[in-house]
């Protein structure tokens, strides 16, 4: 059975809310939560400014308050903390991120297994602070990153993506998606990719992190102008994607959404329901679409809560919000783009074209 989990978020900015006192205030409080209902606790972080260092002091005070903690060896990306918890590696998972938020945002964020929770208090006594700590050598960490890498390796064709000539331009965003897609493909790959904004920056160039918003000019021109099959930005937390075809254009979510449903079908028999914002609605093409595939898509007001529904029911093949999450139904956790970036790989390697015939073989299959 599939363990249903909710998020709980509480951020502000650096400096002026995010402080240290806050973080502790509120972490001495999550320790007699956790404590309370048994659980063990994963604490994480991204590449936000100060991230890693919170993180340690965290852990920390949940370790100095009985708390049964682990703490993540590298920065994480938001999927590869769902897969860790699948996996039990812990019962619930503190990030010190602000998701895919403007670089001025801090927070913590709270993964449960339990509904109705308010794991975010003021009242709270402040402790005596102890020194900042630089690094926490003594703690017990762990390599969620390999467990996610290995994840995305088991579900993909890697032998197909590696042995296809292809050229693929990856924006990390300097996010923690960093070194994933590379790695995933491993070294002597024939398929290049070339990662651009790896280099870690706490500030992300002074723009929100995310595809959604951020007009990749750079991935366009490069992706463009090279020829390459296809461009991928990927948000600085790993939920959102953002996908560039072969002469620069971004992709539509919806396009990659279909495009995706139809690979898994056609190559893995896998079915279930696309789901897609009620924005993205184009009925007359896509209950073509529809009739040719036999697949069903549906248009959500609330595609997140839709999806999150579907999938813990077992009834999602793909599904995509406004913003470009994607998740595949079969695997993953919510929002995983560096597998739906991957599976992109794998259907252009497989078709043997770019991704702009795709794409517009999509759309005229159905007289668009």
């Amino acid at each position: 059975m599939q363990i249903v989990r909710y998020t709980y978020c509480w951020e502000g900015a650096v400096a002026a809310d995010f402080t240290l006192d806050a973080v502790r205030r509120r972490y001495a409080a999550l320790a007699d939560l956790f404590n309370a209902r048994g659980w063990s606790c994963l604490v994480a972080y991204d590449t936000r400014f100060l991230s890693a260092q919170i993180a340690a002091d965290c852990y920390q005070g949940l370790r100095a308050r009985g708390v049964r903690v682990l703490l993540g060896s590298t920065p994480l990306p938001r999927p590869a903390i769902d897969i860790a918890l699948d996996r039990g590696i812990a019962d619930c998972a503190v990030i010190v991120s602000a998701g895919s938020r403007d670089y001025w945002l801090n927070g913590l964020i709270v993964i449960a297994p339990a509904p109705g929770l308010t794991p975010f208090v003021d009242d709270a006594s402040p402790s005596e602070p102890p020194p900042f700590p630089v690094d926490a050598p003594d703690a017990d960490t762990v390599d969620v990153r390999r467990t996610y890498i290995e994840s995305l390796r088991q579900a993909i064709d890697v032998d197909l993506a590696r042995q296809t000539s292809l050229t693929i331009f990856v924006d990390v965003m300097n996010g923690a998606t960093g070194g994933v897609i590379p790695t995933v493909l491993g070294d002597g790959a024939q398929t290049k990719t070339i990662e651009i904004n790896r280099d870690p920056d706490a500030w992300f160039g002074r723009q929100a992190p995310h595809p959604h918003t951020a007009p990749l000019v750079r991935l366009r021109k490069l992706v463009r102008e090279s020829d390459s099959h296809l461009g991928v930005a990927i948000s600085a937390d790993g939920r959102a994607l953002g996908v560039v075809d072969n002469d620069g254009e971004l992709a539509p979510h919806l396009d990659i959404a279909l495009l995706l449903a139809q690979y898994l079908n056609r190559q893995y028999r896998q079915r279930g329901l696309v789901i897609a914002p009620a924005s993205a609605a184009s009925a007359v093409w896509v209950r073509a679409w529809e009739a040719q595939t036999g697949l069903s898509v549906e248009f959500a007001e609330q595609p997140a809560a839709r999806i999150a529904e579907a999938r813990a029911a077992h009834q999602l093949l793909v599904g995509v919000t406004e913003d470009g999450q994607p998740t595949i139904g079969r695997s993953g956790g919510i929002g995983d783009a560096p597998l739906a970036a991957l599976l992109l790989v794998e259907l252009v390697a497989r078709r043997n074209v770019k991704l702009r015939a795709l794409r517009d073989k999509l759309r005229q299959s159905q007289g668009t």
